[in-house]
Formats: structure tokens, C-alpha cells, sequence
């Protein structure tokens, strides 16, 4: 008999590893237009991010929650047997803040479009009104 557990070992570890992966990104100072390094995790609903200033020294971490939009069910029956049919999530929306290590706090709005590797935009402002767009 041939042994499995080892190949069934390595997909498990493999599986483990991609999940929470941390997307790159840049969050963009508005108007002066510096670019700060930006990354987020994905996830199901909740997740943590990362910036960094390279300006001003300051480093960034923080969380988001998002809410899918877009998805839908349609409960029925055909004959005697129940049907369901299920149209997935168009997108998500995502509410964020990062701190910063010198007191600076970004909040921020993301609009994501979910999928293997998720993509979205994100507008925000800190407590001095500086204003902020993120992508990943």
C-alpha cells in the first residue's frame, strides 16, 4: 500500500500558509501625492493592515471589518425536492483605521472586489484633515 500521509502533509501546509496573506499596496498623501507602502491581509470579513511613511519615519498598523454587497439567495421547489440558488458576493465595503507610531490616525473607506486575489480602493482622512487613497 503506497503511503499518503506525507503529500497530504505538504497541501496541508501549503493551504495553511495562503491564508490571512498580506496584499500589497500603496496609500497615496493627497494633494502632495507621496506614496506610502501599504499592505492588507485578506480574509473573510476582517483583517489587519500596515503602512509606513518613509517621509516622515512613521509606521502605521491597524485593522478593517468589512460587509459583503451584492449577494443574494432564491429558495424554491421543483416537484417535491427544495432548490436554492445562491448568487455570490459583487463586492464588499470595508471600514479601517491605521495608527501610526508618532500619533497620526487614518481612517479610511475601502470599496473591494472580492475574489482569489482581491483588489480595491480606499479614501480616508487623518485627525489633522490630511486626506488619503489606498489601493491594493
Amino acid at each position: 500500500m503506497k503511503n499518503t500521509t506525507f503529500p497530504l502533509l505538504i497541501a496541508g501546509t501549503l493551504l495553511v500558509g495562503c491564508a490571512g496573506a498580506m496584499l500589497p499596496g500603496r496609500m497615496y498623501a493627497i494633494p502632495t501625492g507621496r506614496s506610502l507602502p501599504f499592505s492588507i491581509q485578506t480574509s473573510y470579513g476582517n483583517g489587519v493592515m500596515e503602512a509606513f511613511d518613509p517621509q516622515t519615519g512613521e509606521r502605521f498598523t491597524g485593522e478593517y471589518s468589512a460587509f459583503y454587497k451584492g449577494q443574494d439567495a432564491v429558495y424554491g421547489s421543483v416537484g417535491s425536492s427544495g432548490v436554492a440558488l445562491v448568487k455570490p458576493p459583487t463586492g464588499a465595503n470595508a471600514f479601517a483605521i491605521l495608527v501610526g507610531d508618532k500619533g497620526t490616525t487614518i481612517r479610511l473607506y475601502f470599496e473591494i472586489k472580492p475574489g482569489l486575489r482581491p483588489a480595491g480602493y480606499g479614501i480616508g482622512a487623518d485627525q489633522n484633515g490630511n486626506r488619503y487613497e489606498a489601493f491594493f
